[in-house]
């Protein structure tokens, strides 16, 4: 059975998952916002490593969960919590704007795509289909969740396991000094979705036959 996590320092904090569970966010994303800056907890037990948010943090984070509603990046909104000015402000809307329609004017594209398909007949090779880099499910099994450069792939369920060997890794490092391997001959040492190598990234969690880093990893997870 998991220890009780100790007291909130104060009587006003609350313990992650209940102000994830009353904000409208998860404690994974409150999690990646702290080590991000977004948003940090107002204390922290120095030996439990559990995180305390009060009360007057509500509003920030749920501003945070409307503007990631809309798909507005990170960056976005790091820039609007440092200098919320108005200027700032529609100057960060106007950009996320024209991001959405450049996305829009591609999902046309797609949807052109998909129109001439259906209208030729065409029907995708059950052998050709694509299939996860890591667990190798077609993508009628395992949905797609990111496309390499050079077609790799990773899905749903593998983004999942990959971000908790990530945590898992960071937490650990934070009770032991970072050490470095040298990566095996044989061994991708290449993000097959980024292409940086382990010398330009923090982490490499590798597949049957390719890697990811954590900064791709913490895109999807954001």
């Amino acid at each position: 059975m998991a220890p009780e996590p100790p007291p909130a320092p104060e009587a006003d904090l609350l313990l992650i998952g209940r102000f994830a569970s009353s904000t409208g966010l998860t404690v994974p994303q409150l999690r990646h916002y702290d080590r991000l800056g977004v948003l940090q907890p107002a204390a922290r037990d120095e030996h439990s490593g559990y995180r305390y948010y009060s009360g007057a943090q509500a509003r920030s984070a749920r501003v945070i969960a409307l503007l990631r509603s809309i798909d507005m990046p990170l960056a976005g909104i790091r820039g609007l919590r440092a200098a919320p000015e108005p200027a700032r402000i529609r100057q960060v809307f106007a950009q996320h704007r024209e991001r959405v329609e450049r996305r829009l004017a591609e999902a046309r594209a797609v949807l052109e795509s998909i129109d001439l398909i259906i209208e030729e007949g065409d029907l995708m090779d059950p052998e050709t289909e694509t299939r996860c880099s890591f667990c190798r499910k077609p993508s009628s099994e395992a949905p797609v969740r990111l496309v390499g450069p050079e077609g790799a792939t990773i899905c749903e369920a593998c983004v999942d396991l990959a971000l908790n060997v990530v945590e898992l890794e960071r937490r650990a490092r934070q009770v032991r000094p970072p050490r470095t391997l040298p990566a095996p001959a044989d061994r991708v040492s290449t993000c097959a979705f980024c292409g940086r190598d382990n010398t330009r990234v923090q982490m490499l969690v590798a597949g049957p036959e390719v890697c990811i880093c954590d900064g791709c990893l913490d895109s999807l997870a954001a």
